[in-house]
């Protein structure tokens, strides 16, 4: 029979364990290795004690020291971690809640989104059929989409049942100022079932997260939060890959909270991490329309400890011209500004080419390329070229607010201020002008209705970005939320929700981001919430024989002496810091004078070392002493030279 696990003092742990150097309390910074993701940090052994005082078994949990203890740890305080912590909290669980934003500017995307969610008119099938559509033949595994379609089917009674908010006053925007969304993709099967919807008539108001951000508040007795508090490593079992807590930055101290049931990542994408914007997305110029936390902690996080990472690729802009601002100063953080591709107006890359449908409604960030709407693959620079209508028509927009604008009199001129092939540019705004007056663009399809000629004698380039809403990425989840590693299989104890790797893997609609976070949120927080099995006993491998062939001292190729013949008054001196290694120097001594010093061995860079071994035990003996100057150029080799001369003064004292 399995004994009741007694906690140790810590004093008395770190003698059964041999370790050093861990914290006495919370209130110490708690030493971590952060060089493994599946060796935990601090160690300090817990065990039972048998009837006479015999250690009993422990788990790997009880290694560790623990700063915090909770049923659930949810990571992210945004519109998935709202729901999430809120539904843990209802099933009886005792919920943290981090965050690494200071209070009143948590929310992430959902506090700055157009606050509307999708829905399905209560038709599973026909929203299934529609969803599986946008997949555009990427593999979705079926349980997980149905899972997510039977909800968006339901989404009225979801979002009554979580808020609270009477159904009827939700609003449809469909055949409104933002009904190109609602449906996205009216082409698709089942179309007409797809709508985009909000708890109340308004949009971009922030009332869905003043919503959701209540779910929290009204929950405090039963949820902690905390702010500007990261967590920067997930603590795993390496024996089961279970999953056992988090570490936390706070207060300047590192935190190691232990989850009983389950850790629920809900930190949104990494479109603010420029590095794995260019790794993921291929974008090396870009403006962040969303939320400003959003670094990609979340998918570092899960990495380390082995979770398989999918949809990186896929991301959603927004706004005219494929989603494309004009470049923003790095003063205005998250924001963007467009321009209508409406009038004499294109965007060109940095060789003066056209490169896509300017006058084209984007789908979130995305063109149309034969029969799919796509992220654009865009150039290293961009502008938008546009004569003085457009450029006045625009001018609220990007007055004192664009990075560089540049004006000429002349299209010539305009392309030599951007660093720009003039005649190419020259080229395409005549093929344009052509194009408008032939009615036909054969290049992009630009509806002639959006196209104007180029004339007159006034002319504006704009440094233009791509901008990012938010990426779609990040660790692969499964129906109920859980966490998949490289092997298909869930890391125990691990889960997530919202856009950090969220469902979309090609084209997106509108509201279906928010839809993620409340269906995932909820199935993660009762998951999570769900009492879990005990812990496996911790045991060590079994030992094997190992015949020990090489011992210290035994073999090494550095350092060792050499064989030179010493008569009396003569020493043999070593330094260790040459620039090859070890470097030796014989001494005669004439009484308490220096009377000669010669390197007698060394693996010293030829040519450069040569002045310093030529030079510098002359200049020894004429100081009588090992304190001169070193050569300039060979300052190595002068100090490794002085000090094996030391090092036989000493000898020669002794």
């Amino acid at each position: 029979m399995r004994k009741r696990i007694v906690s140790l003092s810590l004093a008395a742990a770190m003698v059964l364990s041999g370790l050093t150097g861990c914290s006495q309390t919370g209130q110490e910074s708690t030493q971590a290795s952060t060089e493994a993701p599946t060796q935990a940090p601090t160690e300090a052994a817990s065990a039972s004690e048998e009837p006479g005082g015999t250690a009993a078994d422990y788990t790997y949990a009880d290694t560790i020291a623990w700063d915090g203890q909770y049923d659930v740890v949810v990571v992210g305080f945004g519109g998935a971690g709202t729901v999430a912590s809120a539904t843990a909290a209802d099933e009886g669980a005792k919920v943290l809640l981090v965050e690494k934003a200071p209070e009143g500017h948590e929310g992430g995307n959902t506090r700055v989104c157009g606050q509307m969610f999708a829905y399905g008119a209560e038709d599973e099938e026909g929203t299934y059929e529609y969803y599986q559509a946008l997949a555009g033949g990427h593999h979705i595994p079926e349980e997980l989409l149905r899972v997510y379609t039977k909800n968006v089917a339901h989404m009225y009674d979801v979002m009554e049942e979580l808020t609270g908010i009477p159904k009827s006053e939700y609003f449809d925007w469909t055949g409104s100022i933002l009904g190109s969304m609602s449906p996205e993709y009216p082409e698709f099967p089942n179309a007409e079932k797809i709508s985009l919807n909000a708890l109340h008539e308004g949009y971009s108001d922030g009332f869905l997260w003043q919503t959701l951000r209540g779910l929290v508040t009204d929950r405090s007795d039963k949820i902690d939060v905390w702010f500007e508090s990261p967590a920067t490593h997930l603590i795993q079992d390496p024996q089961t890959k279970t999953i056992l807590g988090v570490q936390v930055e706070r207060g300047g101290k590192t935190l190691n909270i232990r989850a009983d049931n389950g850790v629920i990542l809900a930190t949104g994408g990494f479109e603010n991490d420029p590095e794995m914007i260019g790794n993921y997305l291929g974008l090396s110029d870009y403006v962040v329309c969303g939320g400003l936390y959003n670094t990609g902690d979340g998918v570092r996080m899960a990495q380390e400890v082995g979770a398989d990472l999918w949809h990186m690729e896929a991301y959603e802009g927004i706004g005219s011209m494929a989603g494309t601002s004009v470049s923003i100063p790095d003063e205005y953080a998250s924001g963007t500004t467009t321009i209508a591709g409406n009038g004499a107006v294109i965007l060109v890359g940095g060789d003066g080419n056209r490169y896509l449908n300017e006058g084209e409604t984007s789908r979130h960030g995305h063109v149309k390329l034969n029969d799919a709407w796509v992220n654009v693959r865009r150039p290293l620079r961009s502008f938008i070229i546009c004569d003085q209508a457009v450029y006045e028509a625009n001018e609220g927009k990007i007055q004192d607010y664009a990075l560089n604008v540049q004006h000429a009199g002349s299209i010539k001129e305009l392309a030599e201020l951007i660093n720009m092939d003039s005649e190419a540019l020259s080229a395409t705004i005549d093929r344009f002008n052509g194009f408008v007056k032939d009615g036909h663009d054969p290049e992009f399809g630009r509806n002639p209705a959006t196209m104007a000629a180029f004339a007159g004698d006034s002319f504006y380039a704009i440094a233009a970005s791509a901008n990012v809403l938010n990426t779609q990425g990040g660790p692969r989840r499964n129906e109920n939320a859980e966490v998949l590693g490289l092997d298909g299989q869930p890391i125990p104890h691990l889960y997530s929700a919202g856009e950090l790797g969220g469902m979309t893997a090609f084209q997106y609609q509108g509201g279906g981001n928010i839809a993620e976070c409340v269906i995932f949120g909820k199935i993660a927080g009762k998951n999570a919430a769900a009492a879990k099995e005990a812990l496996p006993v911790y045991e060590a491998r079994q030992s094997v024989e190992s015949p020990l062939t090489y011992m210290p001292g035994t073999e090494s190729d550095l350092g060792g002496s050499v064989d030179v013949a010493l008569a009396e008054g003569e020493y043999l001196g070593v330094s260790h810091s040459g620039m090859g290694g070890d470097l030796y120097v014989k001494v005669t001594m004439d009484g308490d004078t220096i009377a000669k010093v010669e390197v007698v061995d060394h693996k010293e860079t030829d040519g450069i070392s040569d002045p310093a071994i030529s030079q510098i035990p002359d200049a020894i003996v004429a100081a009588n002493s090992a304190e001169v100057d070193s050569i300039s150029g060979a300052t190595i080799t002068s100090n490794a030279i002085k000090e094996a001369v030391s090092d036989a003064l000493n000898q020669a004292k002794q």
